[in-house]
């Protein structure tokens, strides 16, 4: 059986080894391409993919000291340091990309919701979605909102 690579989960800490020098050596955490900004080569991914669920390839790597980032990095070009996440994190794809969730605030609609993410560092992410329908995982993590919001 053919080896297959973890999905490399948004909010991950990594080191880079691509040819912006001056990134090498630091702790970076991963995001979305296009977080910061519109991203061409990953808006026309969406557009040549038949696939919503495959796992993207192109990330965002922020320095969080200092702010510096690099945008558009292949997944290759990225080391994942170990990291444990949370046990009630839901592995959890949304537009290609994998988030550790942690769980979900309404976002105003029956299928909107902001999820908010963990990440490596002692910060948590959040993202904006909608969902095409609720599955048990978007109901797991309303729950978990909800518990959260009493």
């Amino acid at each position: 059986m053919p080896e297959t690579t973890p999905p490399l989960y948004v909010g991950s800490h990594v080191t880079y080894t691509g040819p912006f020098t001056r990134m090498h050596d630091r702790v970076l955490l991963v995001l979305p391409c296009a977080c910061e900004s519109r991203c061409e080569p990953c808006n026309e991914w969406a557009l040549i993919t038949d696939d919503p669920e495959a796992d993207r390839e192109h990330f965002l790597i922020a320095d969080e000291v200092t702010g510096e980032a690099v945008k558009h990095v292949a997944r290759a070009q990225l080391k994942v340091l170990p990291w444990n996440w949370p046990e009630d994190a839901v592995e959890f794809n949304i537009n290609g990309y994998w988030f550790a969730a942690a769980y979900t605030a309404p976002g105003g609609s029956s299928r909107a919701r902001t999820v908010h993410f963990y990440t490596a560092g002692p910060l948590m992410g959040r993202t904006w979605c909608h969902f095409r329908e609720v599955t048990p995982e978007v109901r797991r993590l309303d729950e978990q909102g909800r518990c959260r919001a009493l």
